[in-house]
C-alpha cells in the first residue's frame, strides 16, 4: 500500500515555481473599457512602453471607451 500524497494547494511555492508563473504574460482584453493590458501569470498589469504617437492614440481609445462604459452604466441606472 502506498502512502497518500499530501496536497501542496497550501504549501508556499518553490522559488521555481514562482518564477515559471512570474514568467507568463499574456494579453487581455477588457470589453467594458476597450483596453489591451499586459497581465502577468499573477495576475499583476505590467505597462508596456510605446512612442509618444501610440501613446496618443491609445490614450485617445481609452478615453473614448471609458465614456462609453460610463454612459452604459448611468443609461442602464435610470431604467
Amino acid at each position: 500500500m502506498r502512502p497518500k500524497k499530501k496536497s501542496r494547494s497550501m504549501a508556499p511555492m518553490t522559488q521555481e515555481e514562482y518564477r515559471k508563473q512570474q514568467s507568463i504574460v499574456r494579453e487581455v482584453y477588457d470589453p467594458e473599457s476597450g483596453r489591451t493590458r499586459l497581465v502577468r501569470g499573477t495576475g499583476e498589469i505590467i505597462e508596456r512602453i510605446v512612442s509618444r504617437s501610440s501613446h496618443d492614440s491609445i490614450n485617445r481609445q481609452a478615453t473614448a471607451g471609458d465614456g462609453a462604459s460610463f454612459m452604459y452604466h448611468v443609461m442602464k441606472s435610470r431604467k
